[in-house]
Formats: structure tokens, sequence, C-alpha cells
């Protein structure tokens, strides 16, 4: 037995040393001018983010894996592929009118903003049903305020 006790590796108190250190590596700590523009300003809330953002990935995996297995079970038909290639056809058009309608943001230079909207076959709605322009359409507000329109100035400088 050797005389110390003590159990071998750093103190305590250098090890939070090094913990902190990696913490403020990680997130720096903000100047107070830094931390009142964040406040200021936070973001999208939870629900535009899960709306506009997050679901339009997620849904696109759940696309993928709706395709693979609706193609896996078509193909196990004695039809064979030409059922399965009608199939994915089909479902692939409703995924695209699906996201259209969720997603859909027109061009505000190209749309009409006086003619009244008529669906066609790959424009189901005016707009999305979770975007801004949507928003604002349904407060009675014109839907492409906010957004720019023409030329950007920058480019020109």
């Amino acid at each position: 037995m050797s005389g110390s006790t003590e159990a071998s590796g750093p103190k305590p108190a250098k090890r939070r040393r090094r913990r902190r250190r990696g913490f403020d590596e990680l997130f720096p700590r903000l100047s107070d001018e830094e931390r009142a523009a964040a406040l200021a300003d936070p973001g999208p809330t939870w629900s535009e983010y899960f709306y506009r953002q997050f679901l339009k990935w997620w849904l696109g995996l759940a696309y993928f894996v709706l395709d693979v297995i609706l193609a896996l079970a078509l193909l196990n038909l004695p039809e064979g592929p030409g059922v399965a290639a009608l199939g994915l056809v089909v479902a692939v058009y409703l995924e695209f009118l699906l996201t259209r309608y969720l997603w859909y943001r027109p061009d505000p230079e190209k749309e009409s903003r006086h003619q009244k909207f008529h669906p066609t076959w790959l424009r189901p709605t005016r707009f999305g049903r979770w975007t801004p322009e949507a928003e604002h359409a349904r407060r009675g507000e014109d839907p492409f305020e906010g957004r720019p329109t023409g030329p950007d100035p920058s480019e020109f400088l």
C-alpha cells in the first residue's frame, strides 16, 4: 500500500475549470449589446418553425418511406412493374399536391393581386396553408406585404 489516500486524477476544482472552459468554447459569453439585440428579435416562434421549416424535411422523409413501401407492395402483385410504376406516379403527384397545398409561395411579381384565383392541376391553392402570405390573406391584409419586389438595390452598388 502506498501512503497516499487521495484518488488519482485532477482535483475537483481543476475539473470544474476544465468543464467551464469547454462550455465557454461552445457557448461564448455575449456582450450586453448582443444580448439586447437577441432579446429584441428572438426569431420565429416554435409553431412557425415547426410548420414552416421542421415539417418540410420530415414530410419529405415520410414521402420517401411511403413510396418505398408502396413500390414494394405493388411489385408483389401479379401485374408486376407496370402497376408499380403507375402507382408511384400517382403517389408522387399526390405528394406534390400536398406539398404545394401546405407550402406554396408565389412570386409577387408574377402573381396578380386583383384577379380571382382559379385552382389548376399543379396549383390547388393560391398560397400554401403554412406560409406567411396565407396568414396575411386570412387576416385580410396584402399577402405580399413585406416581401421584396423588383431588383435588389444592392446589386447595383
